[in-house]
């Protein structure tokens, strides 16, 4: 039989024990009703700030869908967007893409696109944006006839600018727009994974609406293919110089015209069709010219009027 000053300590272990026990049981419990309570309120707000069902590294099924079959795989995409169903999305975004005669790596993209974007949990809508084909191509006036039209359908407070034979490899590359516009696609597998060059800002990039409207889009006038990126990269100088006024200096959305040749909102996206008034292009370029503030040199501007007058 144990003395009975070792009788009265174990007691007193047992209860401080059973003390830090309680306290611990009462806690968690506590614990896990703010979790419950949490997870219960999610369901009407805002999705999580990391997306749940992000895997990381994705293959890419480079073989062209059916259309029909990749409208029975993504039923819950309806005029080419798409917004979580157990909660609200933190972030409303277009992708704009400029197209033209690439149905194979159309139907790869979206097919692709869709299950992406989901799993980051965004409302999001694809505009498919397509110039005439009696007009030369034209990157970045097709980024901006996209980036107008698109707010004319929802409140979208960031944009993605994406080539159509582009896809993200990895679903941690957020499709998002933070404080500063955000080169997407800085490592291509078509180049080793390494960055072409410092200013390189093709490909794929985000831009918040302020920011998209503030360095003026685009600029209209490269026609063909090249160049716009290069320029669309210098005109970011305004942002970091913390000017809120549109660029006026330069053509971009304060110069556009198009005429909206249709706009049909398609299952699986949005299909932008628009032309352009040859006399009109010509008129601009010209004017550019005379005041000096195009960004392209005279040689330039001169192809691209053998470009357009052609066809």
């Amino acid at each position: 039989m144990l003395p009975n000053y070792l009788q009265k300590a174990a007691t007193i272990v047992f209860i401080f024990q059973t003390v830090i026990l309680l306290l611990w049981y009462l806690n968690y419990n506590a614990t896990l009703t703010i979790l419950m309570k949490r997870n219960i309120s999610n369901k009407s707000g805002l999705c999580p700030l990391i997306p749940p069902d992000l895997v990381g590294p994705i293959s890419v099924n480079i073989n062209a869908t059916e259309w029909m079959d990749i409208e029975k795989k993504f039923q819950k995409v309806i005029k080419g967007s798409y917004r979580p169903e157990n909660c609200k999305a933190r972030h409303k975004v277009a992708i704009l893409v400029p197209y033209r005669d690439r149905d194979t790596h159309l139907r790869i993209f979206i097919n692709h696109m869709h299950s992406f974007l989901i799993r980051q949990q965004l409302e999001y809508g694809i505009y498919i944006v397509e110039l005439d084909k009696d007009i030369p191509f034209n990157r970045g006036f097709l980024f901006n006839v996209g980036f107008m039209e698109a707010l004319k359908d929802n409140n979208y407070g960031c944009f993605v600018f994406h080539d159509v034979d582009l896809l993200p490899l990895n679903d941690f590359n957020l499709y998002q727009c933070p404080d500063q516009p955000k080169h997407l696609s800085v490592a291509i597998d078509k180049y080793k994974f390494k960055l072409l060059y410092a200013t390189n800002f093709g490909g794929v990039s985000s831009m918040s609406t302020e920011q998209f409207t503030t360095i003026n889009g685009y600029s209209n006038l490269f026609f063909g293919w090249g160049g716009e990126d290069d320029d669309f990269y210098n005109r970011m100088d305004v942002l970091n110089s913390g000017t809120k006024r549109p660029n006026q200096a330069v053509d971009g959305l304060n110069s556009l015209q198009y005429n909206l040749t249709e706009k049909v909102y398609r299952k699986m996206y949005v299909h932008i069709t628009v032309t352009l008034n040859k006399k009109d292009a010509v008129t601009q370029l010209l004017n550019r010219l005379k005041k000096g503030k195009s960004q392209i040199s005279e040689s330039q501007i001169f192809e691209t009027f053998k470009k357009i007058l052609k066809n």
